[in-house]
């Protein structure tokens, strides 16, 4: 059964219909305020008088916003507060259920309520926030004790979080051009600053768009992307998802099950796969608004700056002494009032406009000194390790660790495969982030012994002198 099939089973058309009357706006009040009112009255409904003097203070104070046809007589189409409670009982906005006592008291229908709920994210929208929903995605994708026990469970919490991830994406994305639009709008840099600071720096830039970028999207979506068509590959936990399946719902036939379950999965694989573009789009909608922002100071400090009187009355009486000629037709000496600005050559004169461009001699790059003392080096060697540490992430020495397929007994520094790309760049990384808590293995070094025996010799590996130092893979 189709979405408006399963809407309009129980929901008459004139449940939206009012919504497109000439009187909506007024309608939409009136639920907003019936709606405030029975919040407070913990289960007691609203009488007919209540109704009816709500409807009318409704009425009397948004009248004046509503527009009207020019040929249409206001008097004889004029809403009236009884007219506007009986389109309610008839659109189900308000129920009237029997009582014993027969005494008329009206509740607001539940579906209302929802409808309103929408109505009040449409006018009031919420926050711009980037929740770690994404961060969850990929640790549930990578965590290689997940998919194990109820695969399918984690799968449909791996897409709820993508889809959430995604809507908060278009909504950061949606923010900034309305702030864009705020900006453009706006005549006043005190207004574009608010917009600028207040709104987008303190809301979007420092709290949306900066977990956004330490997510670090494009390290860890490839990866994860990766692991799921591990996961989609192995038989073993697609027959455990259809298990599932078909223990929620007997009536499915095996094929149906399967069908389901392939589904699922590529509904997955896909929301994953549009994680970066519409990353990507967010950094490109950022990067206009900077670039809208900075365009808009300029203009304003142009056209509001102290010279604007002069340069308004300036163009004011060229207007009014060559009215209607056009501009191959002005004369060549224009009686004009003199300009107040400091060297004004080029305008006085027309002697630099014919003057030609100057040759100049082609330059030869001077030769830097190949002095250097101990302080260019000791800086040299704190920015290679700086770059060192920003490149080798833990992140990459777990995925070096994992090639490596370290078994229980460990690996010995002389044993490491120097067949990989950037093989020392890894070693490296793996001793650096052996410590921290998000390593996948650990390392230990006769350093690490509290005998006083002397070291042993290091290890030749490549050409490369190593300590020698075993990996193991962390107890979990």
């Amino acid at each position: 059964m189709s979405l408006s099939q399963q809407i309009f089973r129980d929901t008459p058309s004139r449940f939206f219909a009012v919504l497109t009357w000439r009187y909506g706006r007024l309608y939409i009040d009136a639920l907003d305020k019936i709606e405030s009112i029975q919040r407070h009255r913990h289960g007691v409904g609203l009488t007919r008088p209540e109704l009816i003097q709500v409807c009318d203070d409704i009425i009397v104070g948004g009248i004046e916003n509503i527009d009207l046809p020019e040929d249409l007589d206001e008097e004889l189409s004029r809403i009236t507060a009884a007219e506007m409670l009986r389109q309610m009982l008839q659109s189900e906005w308000l129920e009237e259920p029997k009582r014993s006592d027969y005494q008329r008291v009206y509740y607001l229908d539940s579906r209302a309520e929802l409808l309103l709920e929408c109505l009040r994210r449409m006018a009031y929208p919420e926050q711009v926030t980037f929740t770690d929903k994404l961060h969850l995605v990929c640790s549930r994708i990578m965590d290689k004790d997940a998919f194990d026990k109820h695969p399918l469970s984690d799968l449909e919490a791996c897409t709820d979080n993508l889809r959430y991830g995604l809507q908060e994406l278009r909504s950061m994305q949606q923010g900034m051009a309305r702030l864009t639009q705020r900006q453009l709008k706006s005549d006043s840099i005190k207004e574009n600053l608010r917009v600028l600071y207040d709104d987008f720096s303190e809301n979007i830039g420092q709290r949306a768009y900066k977990s956004l970028i330490d997510l670090d999207i494009p390290v860890r979506i490839p990866l994860a992307r990766e692991q799921l068509n591990v996961i989609h590959s192995n038989p073993t936990v697609i027959a455990k998802m259809e298990l599932e399946l078909q223990k929620r719902h007997p009536e499915l036939t095996d094929k149906e099950v399967a069908s389901r379950v392939q589904t699922s999965l590529a509904d997955t694989a896909s929301m994953l796969d549009s994680v970066e573009p519409q990353a990507e789009a967010v950094d490109r909608r950022a990067a206009d608004f900077a670039r809208r922002s900075f365009a808009r100071f300029r203009y304003l400090q142009e056209v509001s700056s102290g010279r604007r009187s002069e340069v308004r009355e300036l163009f004011e009486r060229v207007n009014e002494r060559y009215a209607e000629c056009k501009l191959n037709a002005l004369p060549e000496e224009l009686e004009l009032p003199s300009l107040k600005i400091p060297a004004v050559s080029l305008l006085a004169g027309i002697d630099s406009l014919f003057k030609p461009r100057t040759t100049r001699a082609k330059g030869e790059p001077l030769p830097l000194n190949d002095f250097y003392d101990d302080d260019d080096s000791f800086y040299a060697l704190e920015e290679m390790s700086k770059n060192i540490n920003s490149s080798l992430t833990t992140l990459r020495a777990n995925r070096f660790f994992q090639n490596l397929n370290v078994g229980s007994e460990g690996l010995a520094s002389k044993d490491i495969p120097t067949d990989v790309d950037q093989w020392l760049l890894n070693t490296v990384g793996l001793l650096l982030h052996s410590d921290t808590l998000a390593s996948e293995y650990e390392i230990n070094t006769p350093r690490d012994e509290t005998t006083h025996a002397p070291l042993p010799q290091p290890d030749l590996v490549d050409e490369m002198l190593l300590d020698q130092f075993t990996i193991h893979p962390k107890a979990r």
